[in-house]
């Protein structure tokens, strides 16, 4: 289960990655909408993007954008259709913590949905990873709960030498980076990327179902690989 867990969310973000074709909504039924919504801040631009996505049937089915009478808001602010990935957003200055999604399907059926974004950032004074032994990573603002997952992926100089390490272990509050994966990173200089994701259930969606996501991105730590 820990190992399913992990390949979805892995897969969260490479997904928007592909081009998208999309169809108008009305021409489906609405009770087949598979709704997605996702917070996310990138410390790094200290933005926050409340991001809907609406497919037929699942996650993997066609995208669709809202026809007639169809609107999806965030805190009451509408957000805008992108033709290229096929998805709803909106962009805030800042951290916003939280905030509830809504959407009226073309029969005015309105659905109601809050989601929070639970932070992460990296402990201070890590500056050297030593590739000839395990290591363990430490985060700051708190340890893991229930439906959590931190991914921290290690990018070093080499072509093709980023190596992915995870947990989702309630009550973790850092990641066991193994020696072979990190044996695997070029020697020098390198870049470390850490996201916790936070997937409750969805509350209000028609029976296609849907998916619920607060994903903070800390700042990017530049690290050496020795």
């Amino acid at each position: 289960m820990k190992t399913q867990f992990f390949l979805f969310c892995a897969l969260l973000d490479s997904l928007s990655f592909f081009s998208c074709n999309s169809e108008l909504s009305d021409n489906v039924n609405q009770d087949r909408i598979y709704t997605v919504y996702e917070l996310f801040y990138n410390a790094n631009e200290d933005k926050t993007y409340a991001r809907a996505t609406f497919h037929f049937s699942n996650e993997a089915g066609t995208r669709l954008e809202l026809a007639g009478d169809s609107k999806v808001v965030f805190d009451g602010d509408p957000l805008t259709f992108n033709s290229v990935l096929a998805y709803y957003e909106r962009e805030y200055a800042g951290f916003r913590p939280q905030g509830e999604f809504e959407w009226t399907d073309t029969e005015g059926n309105l659905y109601r949905n809050t989601v929070e974004i639970h932070p992460i950032r990296f402990a201070p004074g890590i500056d050297t990873i030593d590739r000839s032994q395990a290591y363990e990573l430490f985060w700051e603002e708190g340890e893991l709960k229930a439906n959590e997952i931190v991914v921290l992926t290690i990018n070093g100089e080499n072509e093709g030498d980023a190596r992915i390490f995870s947990t989702n272990d309630v009550g973790a509050s850092s990641i066991i980076l193994d020696k072979d994966k990190l044996s695997q990173v070029g020697q020098g200089p390198g870049t470390a990327f850490l996201e916790r994701s936070y997937l409750p259930a969805i509350r209000e969606a028609p029976s296609a179902g849907g998916r619920l996501t607060g994903r903070q991105r800390a700042e990017n730590l530049e690290v050496y690989m020795k």
